[in-house]
């Protein structure tokens, strides 16, 4: 049996491809941040709060103010509230029967 001859050709006719595809994939790494959307670039900056205890307190602070104000809300609904109607739709009535 004898072993199939590969030229320089040939060799080098398979290996470009293969050297195109990683050439494509470096230069997609290298640029792949200025591909991508700016809501997808939002999560990796730093000047966003990357502290996790300081995004805690914020939290904190903002469930104790929407607490406050549903308490507000609620001391209001069951002091009562009036209601003037001044305009009013026309109502019709369906007569019993038809």
């Amino acid at each position: 049996m004898t072993a199939p001859v590969t030229t320089p050709r040939k060799s080098l006719a398979a290996l470009t491809p293969a050297a195109l595809v990683l050439a494509g994939v470096l230069a997609g790494s290298l640029f792949s941040d200025a591909l991508r959307p700016a809501a997808a670039l939002a999560q990796e900056k730093g000047d966003s709060m990357t502290n996790a205890l300081e995004q805690r307190k914020v939290m904190i602070d903002k469930l104790t103010s929407i607490n406050d104000r549903m308490t507000k809300i609620e001391s209001a609904l069951s002091s009562g509230i009036k209601v003037k109607v001044t305009e009013m739709p026309a109502v019709t009535m369906k007569e019993a029967g038809k």
